[in-house]
């Protein structure tokens, strides 16, 4: 029970990140430090959701197919929300959300190949190492969030955490889809298709 609540608390912590950064970008003005401290909060109570979760369900033996195809659809879904919204709020360009998005949804289809070929669907490390850098990169983001001046450290800050971000997305899907590769084409070769 703790690990489903776990996994799918990342979903209203995501949703309140959302709603707490419309509600300060309504208020205009740049950001206090106690707004980004709740912002804050927010991202590491739901990072720490997605550390935690698996580890509980491992070592209370609850782990479960379901829950492995849940996992990954929360941690989308919630490091979607919280990029969209500081896409929406200009905080970090709209490409990033979007190129992650796509990401997930190749990502997705290709582990779905996979496992009607009888292939392994476990996460592979360049999606641990796109989850920790997307993490680290709302951290960042939350940090920077509001300062907007050309030249300043907070907004060079943003457009490196970005690039980061891209980069590692990108690389990440490129790794799944080499993986899956033989088991697209295995797929490809069946009468139907």
């Amino acid at each position: 029970m703790i690990p489903w609540v776990l996994t799918l608390a990342r979903l209203p912590l995501a949703a309140a990140f959302a709603v707490v950064v419309a509600l300060f970008i309504k208020a205009a003005g740049p950001l206090s430090w106690t707004q980004k401290a709740a912002l804050l909060v927010l991202v590491a109570a739901t990072e720490c959701t997605d550390m935690l979760d698996g580890w509980v369900a491992r070592r209370s033996g609850r782990q479960s197919e379901l829950g492995g195809l849940v996992d990954p659809l929360c941690d989308s879904l919630a490091r979607l929300t919280m990029y969209f919204a500081l896409a929406l709020a200009g905080w970090v360009w709209l490409g990033v959300p979007l190129a992650m998005a796509g990401r997930d949804l190749v990502v997705a289809y290709v582990r779905v190949v996979q496992g009607l070929t009888g292939g392994k669907t476990a996460a592979r490390a360049s999606g641990k190492a796109k989850a920790i850098v997307q993490g680290i990169g709302l951290l960042v983001l939350v940090v920077a969030a509001g300062v907007a001046i050309p030249g300043s450290a907070a907004l060079l800050a943003r457009r490196v955490t970005a690039a980061a971000v891209l980069t590692v997305t990108a690389w990440s899907l490129i790794d799944y889809l080499r993986a899956g590769w033989s088991a697209i084409m295995q797929m490809a070769r069946r009468k139907g298709h």
